[in-house]
């Protein structure tokens, strides 16, 4: 089977909006997938940010990059939300039996909650924050009291967004090892090939951590 053949022997091309668009690319074939692909993208746009962050000598472009990480981070709080509910609605199964189509068991369905319970805790603390950022000086600007205005760009440090990075770091790329994503291609014969294969971390990129 080509698609085995790939997975064994070397990481498999997967879709990216801006980087990998080719016909050899596995897209996505369900909404988990392209809910996945979609963390990824955020994550790495937040990655560029950080890193002309730390190159930056001005305060002020400093705050500036740092409001685009803020929207990104709402952004990407929407995003695993989806990808949260998806996890904790797919079945269980019992491994001594067969297992059937996109299924959990029962291990990683713990293992799962734990990480998004972690997730939301972090989330709880920093989300009323971030939203108000983005919604009054960031995405939108429906802020015209000045005194509210300087205490957005006030509170808008590291240690608000930090905190929230490494519980959805955790959780993304332990989600992904899953069996919930579906993966299809045209192949060069003009065939559709459907992976019902993992697309486990080691074939394909993991979020860097932050």
């Amino acid at each position: 089977m080509e698609s085995l053949d790939e997975f064994i022997s070397e990481k498999p091309k997967i879709f990216h909006p801006v980087n990998e668009r080719g016909e050899e690319a596995w897209f996505p074939g369900s909404e988990a997938s392209s809910l996945l692909i979609q963390a990824d993208h955020i994550w790495e746009d937040m990655k560029c940010l950080q890193n002309l962050y730390h190159s930056e000598k001005s305060e002020y472009t400093k705050k500036v990059l740092l409001k685009y990480v803020v929207i990104e981070l709402r952004s990407l709080i929407q995003i695993v939300d989806r990808i949260q509910a998806h996890v904790m609605k797919a079945p269980v199964f019992d491994p001594k039996e067969r297992q059937g189509w996109r299924e959990l068991t029962h291990e990683e369905q713990n293992i799962s909650k734990e990480l998004f319970r972690e997730y939301s805790k972090s989330k709880a603390v920093a989300e009323k924050k971030i939203i108000q950022i983005r919604n009054e000086i960031g995405a939108h600007r429906g802020n015209i009291n000045w005194k509210d205005v300087m205490g957005f760009w006030d509170s808008m440090t590291p240690e608000l967004i930090n905190p929230v990075l490494k519980p959805i770091h955790e959780a993304v790329n332990y989600v992904r090892t899953l069996d919930l994503f579906e993966w299809s291609r045209i192949t060069e014969r003009g065939t559709i090939q459907v992976s019902s294969a993992v697309l486990r971390p080691e074939y394909f990129e993991e979020m860097d951590e932050t």
